[in-house]
């Protein structure tokens, strides 16, 4: 500890503004990423690349995707960013009247900010240490409370007759990493502390499908933290070719206890198992393309996967979920060094839906369908050590439609669909 802290002495301007940008990753709000509730990309450059190059870390902010990557930086990085995020969701109601109401209501709260941190340092020539703080996606929804007729609601209002409807989720990650090679192969080790902050309102109408009515909804902000660790690997077979992995296991997480009455087990939920392979190719000096797969274990946590008609209350230890199944995500970018200045990126990504037709009443809250995504963006050198990053994200249309699992309307249809748009600023510098 005291060879690091002596190395970098000389950067206290950089850890006090790390804290600064930290305290504000730690309390911003997200809404749905675009794999699930996770984030495609982290950071400008890996934004871009629609969240590929696991094989090729270039700033600070690629050991969030694979810890091994910090031993591509030389000296040491600071890396900020900030992304403004636009998800467009919405609800159709078709066919007869239900437990829900007919016709379109669209969810507000369209715009967020997401921001990003990650510092890094060579430590020898074998060696380095970083730390990021950043968000895992997550999920906000807000749908206005719609009138509706009498003989639906009882006099009540809303999409499920609790009035306004909507959640707010979010999971955030603070991470040190290390990372230490040997020969053309190097390992990287990133502790992970996780917490995550749940609020739900306006359901309940279910509270007589809940094993705890009194931690269904409405309960405020409920908070849980976890520690888990994310480890990964990076071969360079050739000068110019490269493979990397990392893993994540799941993260056991604490539970929301404020809504015990909503998630299966008591108001369980914990952070999936994850893993990411990739590699990376520089067809020229001047040219790298990179392609990752991914996979995302939702199925496996009971509060996501288990489906939502199991014939057991909300809350109950093997109780509904949101159905989710696993996602498997396929990204490709590439990386043109136009000149000492100038960087251009593009890429392309697809992920399978996790919501599947006859889990889509209760994801009206977490419409995570989306499954395309066309990204842009470019670095500009403004100095020998500083550089501006820009990308954009464009995500099609996705919607999908199933029948009302709620008793007694059976003929009763619903939709949820969602559209995309994100802009990227990044900024780093090297000391």
């Amino acid at each position: 500890f005291h060879f690091i802290t002596s190395k970098v002495s000389t950067n206290l301007g950089a850890y006090q503004l790390l804290g600064t940008i930290g305290a504000c990753v730690l309390t911003a709000s997200y809404a749905e990423a675009s794999e699930g509730y996770f984030q495609y990309a982290w950071g400008a450059r890996h934004s871009a690349l629609a969240g590929a190059g696991v094989a090729d870390s270039k700033d600070a902010t690629g050991q969030i995707i694979n810890p091994s990557g910090l031993l591509s930086l030389e000296g040491s990085q600071l890396s900020l960013g900030a992304t403004l995020f636009s998800p467009r969701r919405k609800y159709t109601g078709t066919d007869q009247p239900g437990f829900s109401p007919m016709g379109e209501v669209k969810s507000d709260s369209n715009y967020f900010l997401i921001p990003s941190i990650a510092y890094s340092q060579r430590i020898d020539e074998n060696s380095a240490w970083g730390i990021t703080m950043y968000g895992n996606g997550g999920m906000n929804t807000n749908y206005p409370a719609v009138e509706r007729p009498i003989q639906e609601c009882g006099g009540g209002s809303g999409i499920f007759c609790g009035g306004t409807l909507g959640v707010d989720f979010m999971q955030g990650f603070v991470s040190p990493t290390y990372a230490r090679s040997f020969g053309n192969v190097s390992f990287g080790i990133s502790p992970l502390l996780a917490f995550q902050r749940f609020k739900a309102e306006g359901l309940v109408a279910f509270s007589d499908y809940s094993s705890d009515p009194a931690n269904l909804s409405n309960g405020g902000h409920s908070w849980s933290f976890g520690v888990g660790v994310k480890v990964g690997a990076t071969v360079n077979l050739s000068d110019e070719f490269r493979v990397a992995a990392s893993f994540q296991p799941k993260i056991k997480m604490g539970k929301l206890d404020k809504y015990a009455g909503l998630f299966a087990n008591q108001g369980e939920m914990d952070i999936p198992m994850n893993w990411v392979v990739g590699v990376a190719f520089d067809l020229s000096q001047d040219v790298t393309f990179m392609a990752d797969v991914k996979q995302i274990y939702y199925s496996k946590l009971g509060s996501v996967g288990n489906a939502t008609n199991v014939q057991l209350p909300f809350g109950a230890t093997g109780g509904p979920g949101f159905g989710w199944d696993d996602v498997t995500a396929y990204k490709a970018g590439i990386e043109w060094r136009q000149s000492d200045q100038l960087t251009l990126r593009a890429g392309f990504s697809t992920n399978t839906n996790p919501i599947e037709s006859d889990d889509v009443m209760l994801n009206v809250l977490a419409p995570g369908v989306v499954k395309k995504r066309f990204t842009g963006g470019f670095a500009f050198n403004t100095s020998d050590t500083s550089a501006i990053d820009f990308a954009v994200a464009y995500v099609p249309t996705v919607s999908v439609t199933g029948p009302e699992a709620a008793p007694g309307n059976p003929g009763h249809t619903i939709k949820v669909e969602m559209y995309q748009i994100a802009v990227t600023l990044g900024w780093s510098n090297k000391f």
